[in-house]
């Protein structure tokens, strides 16, 4: 598949964690392309790496070895404050439990991650005020989860 038509590049990809004094192995030798416009789905059994990848691929941890590539951009040739940038940019998350600050409105509970990029106090209200109305949310801005 060439290169221009994959949204993320994985080769040899190689991840381990220690525990201890032992080296525990959890990606070994990963190869895939995931197209741009593909649904994925990772399936598999508890500890089979399935969250470790998908945090390679947000660059929210960094592999042992291999290439990595998202959007066309390598990962893993980037430092830490422009990796921090990339993930501002392009890395969303909708977690599988209920991820919600107790102590925050629903407003700044959506604001709270736009707050990590360059975006404006108005323009951070206005993609909270759309986000909230897409989703009927728009008249309970200002209430608290239950």
């Amino acid at each position: 598949m060439p290169q221009s038509a994959s949204a993320v590049v994985i080769r040899h990809l190689t991840k381990s964690y220690r525990r201890g004094g032992q080296v525990v192995p959890v990606l070994n030798d990963i190869s895939f392309d995931i197209a741009t416009g593909d649904f994925v789905a990772l399936m598999g059994p508890s500890g089979s790496g399935k969250s470790t990848l998908l945090n390679l691929i947000a660059g929210i941890d960094r592999p042992d070895s291999g290439e990595l590539r998202v959007g066309g951009v390598d990962i893993n040739g980037l430092d830490e404050a422009e990796l921090a940038d990339w993930r501002s940019r392009n890395v969303g998350f909708i977690f599988q439990f209920y991820n919600l600050m107790p102590v925050l409105t629903a407003f700044e509970n959506v604001e709270l991650p736009l707050l990590l990029t360059r975006l404006s106090a108005r323009e951070r209200r206005e993609h909270v005020d759309m986000a909230l109305a897409m989703v009927g949310l728009a008249d309970r801005m200002e209430h608290y989860p239950s």
